[in-house]
């Protein structure tokens, strides 16, 4: 009985392993149908996908021709920014330099001018004031000599000008 069990149970296992076997086959076949029709229904699509990446595939040739075209472009404008800007600082440094001298220069003329001014000054002060003054003084003295001649009285206190009232 042992065996007959055994065998039966066996058997049931065979069974069940067919059975499973069976519909793997059958899962197998509804797979292989699926595919096929996924394999109809995508065909007519490959030709239009490979012609997709050539146009792609030559866009992004013409793009990468076009950035290493315009690099170059930006690279040289670069350089001649560059080079300007060299040449700016260097037109800057000089005319800094000329006007720190001509500055100099017109600070040097400009002292010369008033020493000069100040020596004209001191002539006219001494060369033509100083006689003036004499020559005033020596009026003075005439007039009052004059005065004193023609008149021959001295005047009286009552007459006295505002000058000799101080020594009176």
């Amino acid at each position: 009985m042992q065996s007959d069990a055994a065998f039966y149970l066996m058997a049931g296992a065979v069974s069940i392993s067919s059975i499973a076997l069976l519909m793997n086959a059958l899962a197998s076949l509804g797979i292989y149908r699926t595919v096929k029709k996924l394999q109809q229904d995508v065909s007519p699509l490959i030709p239009e996908a490979k012609e997709t990446l050539a146009r792609a595939q030559q866009v992004m040739t013409e793009a990468t021709r076009d950035v290493k075209e315009i690099t170059t472009q930006a690279r040289d404008i670069m350089q001649a920014i560059d080079t300007q800007l060299t040449h700016l600082d260097t037109a800057r440094q000089e005319l800094s330099t000329h006007l720190r001298i001509q500055g100099e220069r017109v600070e040097l003329v400009v002292e010369d001018v008033l020493m000069r001014v100040q020596d004209v000054v001191s002539v006219v002060h001494g060369g033509v004031l100083r006689p003036v003054r004499e020559v005033s003084g020596v009026v003075a003295g005439v007039k009052a000599a004059v005065q004193t001649f023609l008149l021959g009285r001295r005047p009286t206190v009552d007459r006295a000008t505002h000058d000799e009232e101080m020594f009176i």
